[in-house]
């Protein structure tokens, strides 16, 4: 079985995303539609319309076009559009926007508001509040600068901790939308829209903790990266254009003790969180981007959100059964080939509790040990759909090392014509089954056949492209699926 790609294409998720992007694009949100209020969804998105208390030094207009290094608590002039972008480089700072614009050039590889200090100096207690920030490459980065001298053991000597980005509109960049770099902890994401980013809506990178994203609105990203109009590789000096999934809403990246917690994530093109450790990218082909990932995607807690559209809404351990081949792993193969390089990705002892599901092609997937699945609710249009799938091929036929220890209770499915939604595959152990739901009966987990698999990793389809020759066109393809099963 297959889906045809053509984008998001349900009436109620492009409701979802509508009501969305207008918060996105409006200066202010000041209440949350009704919709949202499912699961504790908050009100108040966006930057205040209020006008809140100048409580440092005023940065005019005249200062628009500079990159400009803070140092000290600012406001920002709301009817001035700032181009340059900001740097904030001390602690105890409140960079205090009241609706400003800041707004990068069209293709600009900038960031828009960076906050970074040396590995080896703290930084701490920074908030960004009442932002318009629109265009850039990342429109919020945090960043440890020289993290990648960090020895093992010692890489939370010193701290960049207790950044807080809130009550602000992020839309547009080419990169992501807040992206937390390397040993970053203790960051707070509140009350931000963030729509319309080319990769990930929120990025918390390997070693990353203890960050927590409450009450956002996480909508229309991952349309550009690996995304479905085709991105231009070369592989082996050859020239390829290829299509794919593109990005998901969160991407927990070797991030752990994390909580995201009651937000709106929704029509992101491949899905809503995704949790995995990166096989470290790049390792031979740019040694300079390389990044030794020490820890795994472990103990985080992902509850009470609204998740709609996108192939997976919450994917334990997305790489485990990835083709990564293209991505030059550092990594070691345990299972390869001529193009296939399968290596062991890290996503251990998650918690996904409490969260709607709606229309996504597989609700929850778990592919590694130590999950709990609890209390959720899941809805579809039709048995296509499925709620909770667990398992995974290459780790358990190769090493023999089934996915393990998960526990999947208490949860209801609506998915309109399948009453079976729970579902293993390739081998399982440990699979504690308890009180699950469909369609008001009770629905206990049974086989299916493996999930299909793109060739390669965010990849669905991929043609020569002559550099000197024209765009190769889009090739009309299906993307395999498990599609509708036989109840059990």
């Amino acid at each position: 079985m297959g889906r045809t790609v053509h984008g998001v294409t349900t009436f109620r998720v492009r409701r979802w995303i509508a009501i969305a992007v207008v918060a996105a694009a409006s200066a202010s949100v000041t209440a949350t539609p009704a919709a949202a209020t499912t699961n504790g969804v908050g009100a108040g998105f966006g930057p205040s319309t209020g006008a809140s208390a100048v409580s440092g030094t005023p940065i005019a207009c005249a200062r628009a076009a500079e990159r400009i290094t803070v140092t000290s608590s600012a406001d920002l002039d709301p009817s001035c559009t700032y181009t340059g972008g900001f740097d904030i480089t001390a602690s105890n700072v409140v960079l205090d926007c009241h609706g400003a614009l800041i707004q990068g050039a069209v293709g600009t590889h900038a960031l828009g508001i960076l906050v970074a200090t040396p590995a080896d100096v703290d930084l701490a207690d920074v908030v960004i509040r009442n932002c318009r920030i629109d265009r850039f490459f990342n429109n919020v980065h945090l960043r440890r600068d020289g993290f990648r001298a960090l020895t093992a053991d010692h890489e939370y000597d010193h701290h960049l901790s207790g950044v807080t980005i809130e009550d602000s509109t992020l839309t547009n960049s080419t990169g992501v939308g807040v992206y937390v770099n390397d040993y970053v902890t203790g960051t707070v994401m509140r009350r931000l829209v963030i729509a319309g980013s080319g990769s990930t809506g929120i990025y918390l990178d390997a070693g990353s903790r203890y960050n927590t994203a409450v009450h956002n609105i996480i909508a229309g990203n991952g349309f550009r990266e690996s995304g479905p109009e085709g991105t231009v590789a070369t592989l082996s000096g050859i020239e390829f254009r290829y299509w794919g999934p593109g990005r998901e809403g969160i991407a927990i990246d070797g991030s752990r003790n994390n909580r995201i917690a009651a937000n709106w994530i929704v029509g992101n093109s491949y899905g809503g969180v995704f949790v995995y450790t990166n096989c470290g990218e790049n390792v031979h082909n740019d040694p300079q981007s390389w990044v030794e990932h020490r820890y795994g995607a472990d103990d985080n807690t992902i509850s009470a959100n609204v998740i709609v559209g996108g192939e997976d809404g919450v994917w334990i351990g997305s790489r485990m059964g990835e083709n990564v081949f293209p991505m030059d792993c550092s990594d070691p193969p345990y299972v390869s080939g001529p193009i296939q390089a399968i290596t062991l990705d890290r996503a251990a002892n998650n918690v996904v509790r409490g969260n709607t599901f709606d229309g996504a092609t597989y609700g929850v997937r778990v592919e590694d040990d130590g999950t709990t699945v609890s209390r959720n609710r899941f809805a579809g249009a039709d048995a296509t759909h499925h709620a909770i799938i667990v398992g995974t091929p290459w780790r358990t036929s190769a090493l023999g090392h089934p996915v393990t220890h998960t526990i999947v209770e208490r949860n209801r499915s609506t998915i309109v014509g399948n009453p079976s939604p729970y579902r293993w595959v390739d081998g399982i152990s440990g699979l504690t089954d308890l009180h699950n739901r469909a369609l008001d009966r009770r629905s206990r987990f049974c086989r299916a056949p493996t999930v299909p698999r793109n060739p390669l990793i965010f990849v669905y389809a991929f043609a020569v492209q002559d550099p000197n020759g024209p765009p190769v066109p889009k090739p009309d393809f299906s993307v395999p699926t498990l599609g509708a099963l036989a109840p059990c």
